[in-house]
């Protein structure tokens, strides 16, 4: 009979991938396990049926094995993904709970308590530094309780923390990724997370991720000899007609015309 409560199965303090055949599906293992999944830089991604979620710095993953949820490197990614990762038994429960109030994607700060127990664990469990199985217990008690505080007293459910949701479409509105996506992300829906960002910045989540894109796509026109395809799909629009629709609507012309006429400039300069 086991009398460890808690059972570190196996850990890593940093590992890193950058092909798209890393992609782990939960419904497949049968151990009934934890996994926990912090990102330092790069991003993953959880799929829970239809829904894919991002995973970036300062985010981790909670899952448990046996759902109906896997997760993966995201296909056409050009970094690498850099992250600590613990498996665990005997917190199904709680692990669950978890997820059910703040999702399977969660916000971090990577100098509090939690993100703290995870390295020392990790670390423990590749040097083979604990002192017995309930040191690991022990420690993996802290970091699920480190966990739950840090999760309810950055925000109760529904709340949305708008400063992450601006820095996240700041930081991936290169992508196409959609507001539900995003929305998804912070456990809410795309009509309350919509609502909620209005209020708080004065202006809807879709509007400001096409502003991001109209800028990023200009400062291209401006310095680069890119295709209009190509500027297009790099500034996160799902097509070049897309694109340049937006484009005349925000600036009065057509990419092409806004070009020429930058380079008009510059030769009179």
């Amino acid at each position: 009979m086991n009398d460890v409560l808690l059972e570190l199965s196996c850990a890593s303090l940093r590992q890193e991938v950058r092909s798209a055949s890393y992609r782990w599906d939960n419904s497949s293992r049968t151990d009934r396990g934890a996994i926990f999944q912090y990102t330092w830089s790069g991003e993953g991604c959880l799929r829970h049926g239809e829904t894919l979620q991002s995973c970036g710095p300062g985010q981790a993953l909670l899952m448990l094995e046996g759902g109906p949820s896997e997760y993966l490197y995201p296909a056409g990614s050009d970094r690498p993904w850099e992250f600590t990762w613990l498996n665990f038994r005997g917190a199904g429960p709680v692990v669950a709970e978890l997820i059910r109030l703040h999702g399977g994607v969660v916000n971090l700060d990577s100098k509090g308590e939690a993100v703290e127990a995870m390295n020392t664990i990790a670390r423990l469990y590749e040097v083979k530094g604990f002192q017995d199985r309930y040191h690991a217990c022990e420690l993996l008690s802290r970091l699920l309780c480190a966990l739950g505080r840090e999760l309810s007293g950055m925000r109760t459910e529904g709340e949305i923390p708008i400063r992450q949701a601006v820095d996240f479409l700041r930081d991936h509105h290169r992508r196409p990724i959609n507001i539900k996506e995003v929305a998804a992300g912070f456990s809410v829906s795309r009509e309350h997370f919509s609502r909620v960002f209005h209020e708080k910045t004065g202006m809807a989540p879709a509007h400001y991720l096409r502003d991001l894109r109209l800028q990023t796509a200009r400062q291209l026109l401006q310095g680069t000899k890119m295709p209009i395809g190509d500027i297009a799909e790099s500034s996160g629009f799902g097509s070049a007609t897309h694109f340049c629709r937006a484009f005349k609507s925000a600036f009065g012309q057509k990419p092409q015309g806004f070009r020429a006429l930058v380079g008009r400039q510059e030769a009179a300069s």
